[in-house]
């Protein structure tokens, strides 16, 4: 229950400055910037993670690829 409460505040937040995530179900979720500027790469595949469990259940372990520059 908590996590889903947080992950809902963070998808909140992301409204303001946000960037797409798509997960393994096709599904397209805006996260938020400002909390992905203060995560390492590893922290933020992590994350990431957790939202492609909430978004699409029953996925599994999923391999999240990060492209930045």
């Amino acid at each position: 229950m908590k996590k889903t409460i947080l992950l809902g505040t963070l998808f909140l937040a992301g409204l303001v400055s946000a960037f797409p995530f798509r997960t393994s179900c096709g599904k397209v979720v805006q996260v938020s910037q400002t909390i992905a500027n203060h995560m390492s790469l590893d922290q933020l595949a992590n994350y990431l993670g957790d939202v492609n469990g909430e978004q699409c259940p029953g996925s599994g372990d999923v391999v999240v690829h990060i492209y930045h520059h």
